[in-house]
């Protein structure tokens, strides 16, 4: 292969930084400019970057590809859709759509569509305000709900008004938030905290509209909740009047087409979805709930606009998706979590061969590996360190021609081969032995 050859993708990113800022389409307040590789061609569970390399995608595209690339019976209803009508607002395939979801997702009694993730939630925030006639709503340390201001980042500095405040070093933190929004808007407490879960609802549970929650922490690094947990919050949400708003942008379809809902038996007023619903081939996300929260759609007292909401190719996707996932019993889901299982034995397996600690947790398609020795309990153990050393076995990792989220989340797709796990395990080793250097240098 020739120099010029070997450069392609670094000269192409260099073509792009020009006019798209930083080179990347998103960004976070993170210490180190990320060089993003690019793709020209993608098969199954493999990617091919400009300079010719090829990789096993467990990166998927932060969780939303889960049926793989190329995945023809997909492809084949996207090109249908495109074929025969693509730009109306309804379309005589919304039906197939919304009564898949409506069968598989518990909460889902009534559905709305729309594109993207963070603005779904914050309609599910109007709709909870609208409901309860309350302003305020509670979330979670080191969850993730989008990038609107009142969501994102944050931290406590009093038990006593835990109203969440921007802090030097948030890598969730922005300039340009709207003032006070955060401190005006929610209360934010450690997860998977039963004593202070009960303290906050004795003092302020009837100040709040809803209590929004990842299901499962997998923003927080893929953590479980406690046995009870999520059934105590429904509780106390039933007892104070309080909308139980489940954020599955990611859980959703990776747990299976019923959701980490239907999986951990707790069923939310609202919840949205996003990501895997569609795919992963197109943006869709969906606000999913009680018919008698989502009647105030119906009655045009909470208002939700969006021109592609419900279009024809998004609305196509997810009809696939569902179809593809829910046959024979979600065999292909089954069969995915199955191979990412030996996977992450092999991951955990040759990390002590070269004496790195490094744990797995989580659901098979929603798992994070961590540089620790025992897996993390509460969202706030997720911390700088060990953050910093899961990026230094990802970017390794990436290096030996395995892409992995920065923030070591591992996410499978339903193509996931034999193949591939001969693959990974022919490439981890020295991956992480490289790691291991770089660790031992830093800390």
């Amino acid at each position: 292969m020739s120099v010029a050859q070997q450069s392609a993708n670094l000269a192409y990113h260099d073509r792009v930084k020009r006019i798209l800022p930083g080179g990347v389409h998103y960004n976070f307040n993170m210490p180190w400019e990320e060089v993003p590789l690019h793709f020209v061609d993608g098969r199954g569970s493999r990617l091919v970057d400009m300079d010719g390399k090829e990789y096993l995608d467990l990166y998927a595209r932060f969780g939303a590809m889960i049926l793989g690339h190329a995945n023809e019976e997909y492809i084949d209803a996207l090109n249908e859709a495109i074929e025969r009508v693509l730009c109306v607002s309804h379309c005589d395939f919304d039906a197939d759509a919304l009564e898949l979801m409506h069968a598989h997702i518990p909460s889902a009694e009534m559905i709305r569509f729309g594109l993207s993730g963070t603005e779904i939630l914050q309609t599910a925030l109007r709709l909870a305000r609208a409901y309860t006639g309350r302003n305020r709503f509670l979330r979670f340390e080191n969850h993730y709900h989008g990038n609107a201001d009142n969501v994102m980042g944050g931290r406590v500095t009093d038990r006593r008004n835990p109203s969440p405040v921007d802090y030097r070093g948030d890598y969730k933190g922005t300039a340009g938030r709207a003032t006070d929004i955060m401190a005006e808007q929610s209360y934010m407490i450690p997860w998977n905290d039963f004593e202070r879960l009960e303290e906050f609802f004795a003092e302020r549970g009837d100040e709040i509209a809803c209590v929004l929650t990842e299901p499962i922490t997998v923003n927080g690094g893929s953590i479980e909740p406690l046995p009870g947990y999520l059934e105590r919050l429904r509780e106390l949400c039933d007892e104070h009047g309080v909308v139980l708003i489940f954020d599955e942008m990611i859980t959703g379809m990776r747990l299976g087409v019923g959701g980490a809902q239907k999986m951990l038996g707790v069923t939310p007023d609202l919840a949205t979805f996003g990501k895997a619903i569609a795919g992963g081939g197109v943006p869709v996300s969906a606000l999913v709930g009680k018919r008698e929260i989502m009647h105030l759609l119906e009655t045009k007292k909470v208002i939700h606009a969006g021109t592609f909401n419900g279009y024809p190719l998004g609305t196509a996707a997810i009809v696939a998706t569902f179809n593809i996932l829910s046959r024979d019993d979600e065999a292909a889901t089954k069969q995915m979590q199955r191979r990412v299982g030996e996977l992450q034995n092999v991951l955990v397996r040759e990390a002590q061969q070269v004496g790195l600690p490094l744990i797995v947790q989580g659901p098979a398609g929603v798992s994070s590996f961590h540089c620790t020795d025992k897996p993390l309990v509460n969202p706030g153990d997720y911390d700088f360190e060990v953050m910093s050393k899961d990026i230094i076995v990802a970017t390794a990792l990436q290096r030996h021609g395995v892409l992995i989220s920065s923030i070591s989340r591992i996410y499978p797709n339903v193509q996931l081969s034999d193949d591939d796990l001969d693959y990974f395990e022919s490439r981890v080793k020295p991956a992480l032995a490289e790691a291991k250097r770089s660790i031992d240098e830093l800390f």
